[in-house]
């Protein structure tokens, strides 16, 4: 445990901390995240911030940051605490890379127990993360005439096998695409070497299998979960053998959050319905305003907006004219229609409207309106490029979502902060484990921890 008490957790392959956010929303403490994107860090720095700030109930201080009434320079020399905690907890390295011995594997572990060290705790309980998915995606398979079996990403997850080595955590909680499951290299199928290694370590861990016992099964929809999106991702939850021995009934963890699934879903409206109208361009990247006055909240915008002085990242992107007229078409035809319009329907009615690029017929839903009554569709990177895929549903607005609204989505509160330009910050997002399902993941591992070491 750490000097809090508390559980620990390591995180690889972070992202700006979807996943860690959900486990320390659940009571763990994490020791170390190891992320190469330098950008991701500044966000996954500024969350330590944040952390810091709150136990010490100086979170004023962190809003005069967001507004830019302070510098982080400034306000890490007025609490260099804080500047330690980020330091030890934030790593900024790239598995494989080839560079030096100083970026190989053994220094990045270095630098992990560093961390567990810093928070006086004698180890880590938990090892998270996911491999970049590129590799492991059907939509990067599909592009790749030799189906990515050369990508050197394939092999990305050796290195979370010999963290789990070092480390010996009790659980590991590992997140991919679901694509994994069919992903094929010269050494054989991906899925299948993987468990075979998770369990051929120094301390074999086993694999906590859904009720059905199929690989298939531990595909989770985020949905499921109060999550107002529709995200599939498949999650591999293991303990360590000798751990099950002892605790049979630890053997029962997936079942256990699969049990967690609500019939109930939430929906764009519920994600972003309280939010101020914008219209193309219009808006603030950082720092937007307070919240304005709202007498019907629904029960998850409350939650969203728990702690937070107001709303960040708040700025629509301009549109070509063009576009603009494409989203209008597909959003009068989105309410009056049942199902999904497509390019189809665009080149039927209004060809003129038609985009000029090539492969118009591989990408016919390329432009997508996100209905207020539904879920969102799976928040991707991509969102970074363009947002033809995330239409708001509001014709008055006439645009695609935001980086909140798209943060929204996918249960990021609205005092979590992202660095980095507007495109890196809808990257971060689309990228991310939504930390409401890391939640619900953790409140499972926190109960069995409980039992194995006492409350």
């Amino acid at each position: 445990m750490s000097n809090q008490g508390s559980p620990v957790a390591l995180d690889l392959f972070a992202g700006p901390g979807g996943l860690s956010d959900g486990f320390v929303q659940a009571g763990f403490e994490i020791a170390a995240q190891v992320e190469k994107d330098q950008t991701a860090c500044e966000t996954l720095q500024l969350r330590v911030i944040f952390r810091e700030l709150k136990k010490q109930r100086k979170l004023r201080e962190y809003w005069k940051l967001i507004r830019g009434e302070i510098s982080q320079e400034e306000l890490l020399k007025k609490y260099p605490d804080i500047a330690d905690r980020s330091s030890a907890q934030v790593i900024n390295r790239e598995f494989g890379s080839k560079d030096s011995a100083a970026d190989g594997p053994t220094a990045i572990y270095r630098l992990m127990q560093d961390g567990i060290e810093h928070l006086k705790a004698r180890r880590a309980h938990v090892l998270l993360g996911g491999p970049p998915c590129q590799a492991f995606s059907l939509a990067g398979r599909s592009r790749d005439p030799n189906r990515m079996r050369e990508d050197e990403r394939h092999f990305l997850f050796q290195y979370f096998l010999f963290a789990l080595d070092r480390f010996e955590p009790d659980f590991f909680v590992f997140e991919n695409v679901p694509g994994i499951l069919s992903a094929e290299t010269d050494r054989g199928q991906t899925v299948r070497m993987l468990i075979e290694q998770f369990n051929s370590l120094k301390r074999p861990y086993e694999l906590a299998m859904p009720p059905h016992g199929k690989l298939s099964g531990l595909i989770l929809d985020s949905a499921w979960f109060h999550v107002p999106q529709r995200r599939r991702r498949i999650f591999f939850i293991g303990y360590r053998k000798d751990l099950g021995k002892k605790h049979p009934e630890i053997s029962e963890v997936f079942r256990r959050v699969r049990a967690l699934a609500r019939p109930d879903v939430l929906t764009v409206e519920d994600a972003i319905g309280d939010l101020p109208r914008l219209r193309p361009g219009e808006g603030e990247d950082q720092w937007w305003g307070t919240y304005p006055p709202a007498s019907d909240l629904k029960k998850y915008q409350r939650r969203m907006r728990i702690g937070s002085e107001g709303i960040v990242h708040f700025k629509a992107r301009t549109h070509m004219e063009s576009d603009l007229e494409r989203y209008k078409f597909f959003i009068e035809h989105h309410k009056n229609g049942a199902r999904q319009t497509t390019l189809f329907d665009l080149e039927s009615e209004r060809p003129d409207l038609m985009p000029k690029h090539k492969n118009t017929d591989k990408f016919v839903d390329r432009f997508r309106v996100q209905w207020l009554q539904r879920p969102c569709s799976t928040v991707m990177s991509h969102i970074s490029k363009d947002g033809h895929y995330y239409i708001h549903p509001d014709i008055s607005q006439c645009r695609s979502f935001t980086v909140r609204e798209a943060a929204r989505c996918q249960s990021f509160a609205d005092d979590f902060v992202f660095r980095g330009p507007r495109t890196e910050q809808f990257k971060q997002v689309g990228n991310a484990v939504p930390p409401r399902l890391a939640f619900v993941i953790a409140r499972v591992l926190m109960n069995e921890l409980r039992k194995i070491y006492g409350s």
